[in-house]
């Protein structure tokens, strides 16, 4: 084939049609026969959106008694669009030199990363993590991996280490003489796991009434409000000694107080607030079920007591209470850790 001279050319968009614009080439000019190939773009003229590619490819014959082709009656046309003119362009660069099955793979995608970190042989979990994190289409690979069920159990038993991660993180806060409340909300920030698997999530505002901001709004599968109220794990007078008996601290009383506060404003302003964000922002609550829980203090920092007898005396104390309930943040970790060896052990024994 001769390589000493090619011809091509670039056509004009006719915005109008859809048509973009359309680049061609000779392929070859010969005595009897002309042939071109042509790659056209269309789209939306009003978004400038490219919908469709295609490859065109004519042959000609000469006019009778003519030097001249006669372009206006292609003696043979054949064309292909988008994913075939890949398919067609791999097959001419070689890609299909053996017999089998392929799938065509953007080199920029994630799959394209997974692929050459399998053939290099150098795949590393925490190198192959940090390197589809930056891919549009990881969402599309974890889809693929957890449709199977051992693809499924990988990816619970990535979650389940994760969440492990931020338990053991949260824990040593909830030990360190310095934390503060504003230090375990930060800590707590997008981890409503942690309360239990009732929760779907945050309340889309945290000052849900005219007076009110909350800690943490829980919201449930069916739209009931769970009020969180954070205070300090570092509460030395979280209960103290009553005559014969131990009692819960001052602290622990204001913070119940605080909350029943909320839930009364809430129990008042309800029923407008329901129809307001319905209205408003399209979300659904339910304030007919208020309730709420203080998390506040930690065993560690209380020195006086054992562990079972704060647990005795605000269970005790919890006992006394309908819509409100008082958790250590002790209590509250070790239940998620809990929770987290259940997956653990369903896993195993799947």
């Amino acid at each position: 084939m001769s390589t000493d001279e090619v011809n091509a050319w670039v056509l004009p968009a006719r915005e109008e049609e859809g048509h973009f614009g359309a680049r061609s080439v000779a392929i070859k000019n010969g005595q009897r026969v002309y042939k071109q190939a042509t790659i056209s773009v269309f789209g939306s003229p009003s978004s400038g959106e490219i919908k469709k590619e295609e490859l065109r490819l004519e042959s000609f014959e000469r006019k009778p008694g003519s030097n001249e082709f006669d372009f206006e009656n292609p003696k043979s046309r054949w064309h292909c669009e988008n994913e075939e003119i890949e398919r067609l362009a791999s097959f001419l660069a070689g890609t299909f030199n053996t017999a089998g099955r392929y799938r065509l793979i953007d080199a920029a995608s994630a799959s394209a990363t997974i692929l050459s970190l399998l053939d290099s042989g150098d795949l590393d979990p925490g190198a192959l993590g940090e390197t589809l994190a930056g891919h549009a289409d990881l969402t599309s690979v974890v889809t693929a991996l957890t449709a199977s069920a051992s693809g499924l159990n990988a990816v619970e038993a990535a979650v389940i280490a994760r969440r492990r991660s931020v338990l053991a993180n949260l824990k040593l806060k909830a030990t360190e003489p310095r934390t503060t409340e504003r230090d375990m909300q930060s800590a707590l920030e997008g981890h409503t796991w942690i309360f239990g698997g009732q929760y779907i999530g945050i309340a889309h505002r945290r000052n849900l009434t005219m007076l009110d901001e909350y800690d943490i709004p829980l919201v449930e599968a069916n739209g009931a409000l769970h009020i969180v109220e954070l205070k300090g794990p570092n509460i030395k007078d979280l209960i103290k000694k009553h005559r014969n008996h131990q009692v819960v601290g001052n602290d622990v009383h204001l913070a119940v107080g605080q909350l029943i506060n909320y839930l009364k404003q809430l129990d008042q302003q309800g029923a407008a607030m329901e129809q307001a964000f319905r209205n408003e922002h399209g979300v659904e609550y339910d304030m007919s079920r208020l309730c709420g829980t203080v998390v506040i203090g930690h065993s560690r920092h209380v020195p006086d007591f054992a562990r079972k007898q704060i647990d005795q005396t605000i269970r005790t104390f919890n006992s006394h209470l309908s819509r409100a309930q008082v958790l250590t943040y002790e209590d509250l970790l070790d239940r998620a850790e809990m929770a987290l060896r259940f997956e653990e052990d369903s896993l195993d024994s799947a």
